[in-house]
Order: structure tokens, then C-alpha cells, then sequence
């Protein structure tokens, strides 16, 4: 007992992998089993040139339990470190004599990952960044330039137009809600990096990424990427259909997806074919079903759903581009026109005064 807290205290300090990490690790142990270098010897080695002090202490922990004996995937999962798929395909790839195979095809996925990743995070931060310089811009033009258009009316004793009048009342309102929300925001992400330290989920803001996945189709595809490239390497390595689905599935983390494959699977049970019982879902068009069909046919499901994949991948990166290639234009624009109103309003009656004096 007194051992296996001393090693749940030791495990719980070493952080998870990234999906680029993640996508190292398994190359590098590729490439060792390749080479026909023990896995004892071969997380040595790796820790050799470890950066990170906890990542060093963990590869020689996993070092110490392959020399004991231990198979790589229970390596693996006695770190918990790594993902549960990791550890589910390691143990496969160990019972099937492709541990090699199956480390080379887990990098290779998660190399896709990370990559699709970055590309979301651009998404999202591009047009974050471009309301962020939206809004300073109207804030100081609000809050600075036009109390000082203000003070140049007074000393000519003029007046200025009811828009520019408004500009500034709307600055003062619009100074004090910027104000609030800063902090509202700061407190927020605060609270949910903390929560996320803690190991605590927000069920508000769960639900509301939930509803994203669901409706968005950026995010449906994404979803589908992911499970056919799931469900090709699990068929690649002589997994079940069944059993195929269900993992894939699971990493999909997509609602609209669970529901068709749930539904998949009674089909399934019902003694349906896979293309028939695929092609009911309502998951994939009119050109991928029919691959799905050769596929079935040929005995080539695995490549075909690697195919799919790959279509899907790049459906998604398409989406992602056309949606910033929209919405910078709408940005300037708004940005633009708000600026340009609100100068003239000002200025036109400026220059009446200046030259009537």
C-alpha cells in the first residue's frame, strides 16, 4: 500500500505529453524497436538527452519497469501520462508482433494532430486579435481623440453635432464597459485555469464547447477526420470492425458522431454489412460511401478511411482559411467606416467654424 502511493505522489508530477510530444516519443520508440534496441535500454537512452528534469525522471521510471519485465504498453499507462488510446494501440501492436509499426503510425497521427491543432488555435487567435485592435482603436478614439475635439470647440465657442455629441457620450459609457469586461474576462480565465490545475470541470463552459463541436462545420469535420484516421490504423493493425468503431469513436468526441455510430452499431448487431451499416448513419456523402463500398469489397477498408481522412483534413483547412479570409476584410471594413464617420462628424463642422472666423 505504502509503495503504491509513493508511486501515484511520484507519477502525479509528471506532466502530460503534447500531441507533438506525444508524436516524438513514438517515433523515437519506432525507431529503437526498429533498430532492435530494448525498451529498457531504449528509454535510457532517451532520458540521456531529456531537457526537462521530470521528463528525464519519468523515461528512467519507465526504464526501470521494462527492465523488470514489464511490456511497453503497461510502461506506458504506469506513468499516466499517456493517452489511453496510446496505451490501448501499444498493447495491440505488442500482441500482434507490429509494436514498431504501430509506434510509426501513432506518430504519424498525432504529428496530424498538432498540426490541426495549431491551425484551430490560428483561427481562433487571428480574429481575436483583430476585435481586440478593433476595440483599442475605438477606445482611445472615444476616450482621448474626441474630448480633445471637444475642448477645441469650447475655445471657439462653437458647438459640436449632435453625432459628435453622442461619439462622446458613447465613449464614457463604452470606457466604462470595456473597463468591466477586462476584468470580467481576467477573472474568468483565471477561474478556469485554475479549475483546469485543479482537475475541476466548468460545466457551463463544457456545454458551450459541447454545442460548438456539434453545430459547427469546421468542427464536424475535424470530428470525422479523426475518427477515420482511428478507425484506419485500428483496422491496419487487425482490430475488429466492431471494437474499431468503438474506439474511434470515442476519440471523435463529437455528439452528432456518437449518435450515428450508436446507431451503426445496432445495425451491426442486426447482421448488416459495414457499408450498409456506414452508409445509414448519414455520416459520410455520396463520393466517400462509395469508397467505403470498394473499400468493403477490396478488403481495403484500412486505406480507404486513411484516404477519407486525408479528404476530411483537408475540408477542415479549406473552412479554416475561407473563415479568416472573410472576416479580416469585414473587420477593416467595420473598423474603417467607424473611424471615418465618427472624424467627419467632427471635422466638416471644424472646418466650417475655422473658416468662418
Amino acid at each position: 500500500m505504502a509503495d503504491l502511493e509513493k508511486k501515484d505522489e511520484k507519477t502525479r508530477q509528471w506532466r502530460s505529453y503534447s500531441c507533438s510530444q506525444l508524436s516524438a516519443f513514438c517515433l523515437q520508440i519506432s525507431l529503437l524497436l526498429e533498430a532492435a534496441v530494448p525498451l529498457d535500454e531504449g528509454f535510457s537512452i532517451m532520458a540521456e538527452d531529456a531537457e526537462d528534469e521530470n521528463e528525464k525522471k519519468m523515461l528512467l521510471y519507465m526504464a526501470e519497469g521494462a527492465e523488470l519485465g514489464d511490456p511497453c504498453f503497461k510502461v506506458l499507462e504506469d506513468t499516466g501520462v499517456f493517452p489511453a488510446y496510446v496505451v490501448r494501440m501499444a498493447k495491440l501492436g505488442q500482441e500482434t508482433g507490429t509494436l514498431d509499426q504501430m509506434m510509426k503510425s501513432l506518430s504519424d497521427y498525432y504529428e496530424k494532430e498538432d498540426r490541426l491543432i495549431k491551425t484551430v488555435k490560428n483561427a481562433v487567435t487571428y480574429p481575436a486579435m483583430m476585435i481586440l485592435m478593433l476595440l483599442v482603436v475605438l477606445f482611445v478614439l472615444f476616450v482621448k481623440v474626441m474630448p480633445i475635439f471637444s475642448k477645441v470647440y469650447e475655445q471657439l465657442g462653437a458647438e459640436m453635432s449632435p453625432v459628435a455629441q453622442s461619439a462622446i457620450r458613447l465613449g464614457g459609457i463604452f470606457s466604462g464597459v470595456a473597463l468591466v469586461l477586462v476584468e470580467l474576462i481576467a477573472v474568468v480565465v483565471a477561474g478556469m485555469s485554475i479549475a483546469a490545475k485543479m482537475g475541476i470541470h466548468v460545466n457551463f463552459i463544457q456545454n458551450v464547447i459541447r454545442q460548438i463541436k456539434n453545430r459547427s462545420k469546421i468542427a464536424q469535420a475535424i470530428a470525422k477526420r479523426r475518427f477515420t484516421a482511428v478507425l484506419s490504423l485500428t483496422l491496419r493493425s487487425g482490430l475488429e470492425f466492431e471494437k474499431g468503431l468503438e474506439l474511434a469513436g470515442g476519440l471523435a468526441e463529437n455528439d452528432v458522431i456518437s449518435e450515428q455510430l450508436k446507431k451503426c452499431s445496432e445495425k451491426l448487431e442486426l447482421g448488416e454489412s459495414y457499408y450498409d451499416a456506414l452508409k445509414e448513419t448519414g455520416m459520410f456523402s455520396g463520393f466517400y460511401i462509395q469508397m467505403i463500398k470498394v473499400g468493403t469489397r477490396s478488403g481495403h477498408l484500412d486505406s480507404v478511411m486513411e484516404e477519407i481522412s486525408n479528404g476530411y483534413e483537408e475540408i477542415a483547412d479549406t473552412a479554416i482559411d475561407n473563415m479568416i479570409a472573410r472576416f479580416e476584410p469585414t473587420i477593416v471594413a467595420v473598423l474603417a467606416v467607424s473611424v471615418g464617420l465618427v472624424l467627419l462628424s467632427v471635422m466638416l463642422p471644424l472646418a466650417g467654424v475655422l473658416s468662418a472666423i
